[in-house]
């Protein structure tokens, strides 16, 4: 009598071998997927953010610039003038008015309340490379002109920047001349590992303010560009200035 070949056993073990390749490949897969969802999440709001701030866009001119000069000069004179002028810049660049990410670092000094503030647009291919635009500034009665005309110069400049994209990021920032405050900027970029590639120092300030800046920023060992334009407060000044800026942001 013939016998029936027995159906062949199950191999539990193919299973859990197979569950062994394919398991981690899916996970890979899903994590590649889930990455690239993130990512073109984070473009579109990118995208987004770059058209609204290209409607807040407006050019420069006289008007402007002498608005804000004359709105400075008056800040620069009042008593809290250190806390006033980021509070200005803040709400001049910020997102309802310039479309900028603004970011205000308060400190404390000898008991007194300092901030540095800074506003960008954030490089779309070298977002680690900074193009700064810098204004020392102070109560000083000597530079109060300069101090003045110079931010007006920058928040026109930027006004007429915003929504344009840049390979690098650039930056626009008033820092005070209290003691620390240039240093705990620098300490911040470095944190966030950020190179300085090009620094435009604006307000003349003197040899002493220079080095001191450089050396806080640590612009000869990073090979820092740095340009100290002497503005009038012109229109031709801020076109000048916006220029340059694009040149050293570089654009798509």
């Amino acid at each position: 009598m013939t016998e029936t070949p027995s159906a062949p056993h199950p191999d539990p073990g193919r299973w859990i071998r197979a569950a062994l390749v394919i398991f981690p490949v899916g996970t890979i897969v899903l994590g590649i997927a889930s990455f690239g969802i993130w990512q073109w999440k984070k473009d579109q709001a990118a995208d987004r953010s770059f058209k609204y701030a290209m409607a807040l866009h407006q050019d420069i001119t006289p008007t402007a610039i002498e608005k804000h000069a004359n709105i400075v000069r008056t800040v620069l004179g009042q008593s809290d003038a250190m806390l006033a002028i980021p509070g200005y810049l803040e709400s001049t660049m910020g997102p309802e008015n310039m479309g900028y990410n603004v970011l205000r670092d308060r400190f404390i000094v000898n008991g007194a309340e300092f901030a540095n503030l800074d506003a960008e647009l954030s490089g779309k291919q070298m977002p680690r490379e900074i193009v700064l635009v810098l204004v020392p500034y102070s109560t000083n009665a000597a530079t109060r002109e300069q101090i003045a005309q110079s931010i007006a110069v920058m928040l026109t400049t930027a006004h007429d920047i915003t929504g344009q994209p840049t390979l690098r990021t650039l930056r626009f920032a008033a820092v005070p001349t209290t003691d620390g405050a240039f240093e705990k900027m620098a300490a911040q970029m470095k944190s966030d590992s950020e190179r300085l590639m090009h620094l435009f120092l604006l307000g003349k300030p003197d040899p002493t303010m220079q080095s001191r800046i450089q050396t806080a920023f640590g612009t000869q060992a990073a090979g820092t560009r740095i340009e100290t334009p002497d503005f009038t407060g012109t229109v031709p000044d801020a076109q000048k200035l916006k220029a340059k800026l694009l040149q050293a942001a570089g654009q798509p």
